[in-house]
């Protein structure tokens, strides 16, 4: 209960500090479209780099905002104060973000990244967190030929909005998330039986279709007990089915509260399999803890970072254990993940900046194109499809020292350079 009062009064300061930053930025009624020659002439004459960044600051997609504020001022103090802002013309810059918010909303994503265009007169637009922003900001770039970068969704489901010319990407694969899945799989001895259990909505289906197509000609054997819609309060008929068809492992992508649910219907019913994947809902340590009871110990998942990536940010000269150190040396909490995301943007939009010296658009798309730079998810660099591929893998909850839970790497076959550890636990199965 402390650690949800604690979530739930960090998110209201979030609310309170991205309005302070909202209200800074200024506001305005819609002017004229602003298009690509405005943007230009604004630019001639501005005095800093505006970033744009269409962000889901509320609605159920905001939990991953959660260090942007934190990780803003880690960077851009670096940038704008020591040293002295990005050379621009013979002339130093420093850089601002403007914020405005998608509501974790496909049409109110639209209308923010918009607003940033054409009010705003950007230099660089963002969007991020699922395709609800990836594809809808994205779309927002190529009609205004503005420099756009996107990141936090399957390289995939961003793919679907192309072809881009003004977007970029820097997305997880999702074919590559499963196999290290897979591979966790492997390193235990189960009876290869996996029963899946997936909702009907988009991510519930590519998830179905993905690990049949992948587990297809292996000797895993799929139970399939049907799709069931988000909000479910009651998945007893569900893991009935699954403990009668003896699934040694189980498959679920669901959203934290309906996992919640399943997870302690599971105990209750007498069913917790040797192996529980869980690929979306249990990202953050305290939601792991607020299943209760020690039951998230040995849940795995599919890490989107990971404090023990052997990288460093190029910006910070901080290794990503020193960064998450200091995020929770800083904010008493376990280290979010999208804390990588957020430095890994900077490391990128202070390389190809300080590479374009100009704000001229088509060069700093250019430039942002040719990166090649070592950041916290590694090296990195657009491959044909204009995406920058970062790491999605294999991961356990374990127990921790600093907090009830720590995770730990245990598949990374499809990244190599990541350390991975063995062996790893088996939850407390009721599976022979």
């Amino acid at each position: 209960m402390k650690k949800l009062k604690k979530r739930k009064l960090i998110a209201a300061l979030l609310c309170v500090l991205f309005a302070i930053m909202l209200a800074a930025c200024g506001g305005g009624s819609n002017g004229g479209d602003g298009g690509s020659d405005g943007n230009a002439d604004a630019a001639a004459d501005r005095e800093e780099i505006l970033v744009g960044f269409a962000a889901p600051l509320t609605g159920p997609l905001a939990i991953f905002m959660a260090p942007t504020p934190w990780v803003e001022t880690l960077c851009l103090d670096y940038i704008n104060n020591e040293l002295g802002g990005i050379e621009i013309d013979g002339k130093k810059l420093p850089v601002r973000v403007i914020y405005a918010d998608t509501e974790s909303d496909s049409n109110k994503a639209v209308e923010a990244a918009t607003k940033l265009v054409t009010e705003n007169k950007v230099d660089i637009l963002v969007g991020a967190w699922t395709p609800v922003g990836t594809n809808t900001v994205s779309a927002v770039g190529e009609r205004y030929s503005v420099p756009t970068f996107s990141f936090g969704a399957p390289e995939e489901s961003w793919l679907e909005g192309g072809p881009y010319e003004w977007s970029m990407g820097m997305q997880f694969n999702y074919d590559k998330l499963c196999t290290d899945v897979v591979n966790m799989w492997d390193k235990l001895d189960t009876n290869k039986k996996v029963g899946f259990v997936f909702d009907t909505d988009v991510d519930g289906t590519v998830g179905r279709e993905t690990y049949t197509r992948l587990l297809e000609g292996t000797d895993y054997e799929i139970f399939d007990p049907g799709a069931y819609t988000i909000g479910n309060n009651d998945f007893t008929s569900m893991i009935s089915k699954l403990k009668d068809a003896g699934c040694d492992i189980v498959c679920a992508d669901m959203i934290t509260p309906d996992f919640t649910i399943f997870w302690k219907q599971c105990y209750q019913y007498g069913y917790v399999p040797k192996v529980c994947t869980i690929n979306k809902g249990m990202h953050y340590e305290d939601l792991v803890e607020n299943l209760g009871g020690g039951t998230g110990n040995g849940l795995t998942f599919s890490a989107l970072w990971d404090k023990n990536y052997p990288f460093s940010s190029s910006l910070l000269g901080m290794t990503c254990m020193e960064i998450a150190d200091k995020w929770e040396a800083e904010n008493e909490g376990f280290y979010p993940y999208s804390i990588g995301y957020d430095v890994a943007m900077y490391d990128i939009f202070h390389d190809a900046l300080s590479r374009a010296g100009t704000l001229d658009k088509e060069a700093v798309r250019q430039a942002i194109l040719d990166t090649n730079i070592d950041t916290v998810f590694g090296n990195l660099s657009f491959n044909g499809n204009r995406c920058m591929q970062v790491p999605a893998i294999g991961t356990q909850w374990v127990p921790g020292d600093k907090f009830e839970f720590d995770k730990v790497v245990v598949a990374s076959d499809t990244f190599p350079a990541i350390p991975a550890h063995e062996p790893f636990i088996i939850p407390g199965t009721t599976q022979n």
